[in-house]
């Protein structure tokens, strides 16, 4: 008798340890799914949103007013020590070849041609199609047609605007997940060009150009 009440309570204690075990199994996975989905297909979408942010204009300082040189010494000063040159600074942005939407990291400067009332509302019209193409083409089987589409328009007929380089920062993101998309629609290096807009042109205005984050 005594030894079917010990297999009993044998029994009982194994079962609580199993409990115990996958309860604490149990409680360790939503502490670490949090991690793992914090970036969620909605979470990616919020951030496409930034492609369609407009830059903002850049107020250029007035000139300073012309200071009159300074009277020159009667005297010969004495001659200085000998010193090495400082070298000369480089110009900005002056990259030879390509430079790719990419290289922007910091907050730059870039020179975009306004356009009018009719062609910015056709613009903004437009370029919501290729950042919600970009979100969806994400998705397992669908692929950047939408997207595609729409920044074909741009290209063709805003091609010195902002919007347009919003386009070549859209293309450059998607070769970037896989070599095919840049030989799927056809997105070479010079396609994705922004050396123009490092630069003042004619008709253009600056712009404050943020990496998207």
């Amino acid at each position: 008798m005594n030894s079917i009440w010990l297999k009993i309570a044998g029994a009982a204690v194994v079962v609580v340890l199993v409990i115990v075990v996958l309860g604490r199994l149990g409680g360790d996975k939503p502490a670490s799914e949090p991690a793992q989905q914090d970036k969620t297909f909605y979470d990616m979408a919020e951030r496409d949103k930034q492609f369609g942010e407009e830059p903002k204009p850049v107020q250029e300082p007035p000139a300073e007013p012309a200071q009159p040189p300074a009277a020159e010494p009667q005297t010969p000063p004495e001659q200085p020590a000998q010193q090495t040159p400082e070298p000369a600074p480089q110009p900005v942005a002056q990259v030879p070849g390509v430079v790719l939407p990419s290289s922007i990291t910091q907050p730059t400067m870039l020179h975009f041609k306004p356009l009018s009332e009719d062609d910015d509302i056709a613009a903004l019209q437009i370029l919501p199609y290729a950042t919600a193409g970009r979100s969806i083409g994400r998705l397992p089987v669908v692929q950047y047609g939408l997207m595609m589409r729409a920044v074909e328009q741009i290209e063709q007929r805003w091609p010195d605007s902002w919007y347009c380089f919003r386009a070549k920062q859209l293309m450059e993101e998607i070769t970037q997940y896989s070599d095919r998309y840049a030989q799927m629609y056809k997105i070479t290096p010079e396609r994705l060009d922004i050396s123009k807009f490092l630069k003042p042109r004619q008709g253009t205005e600056p712009r404050e150009v943020k990496p998207i984050r």
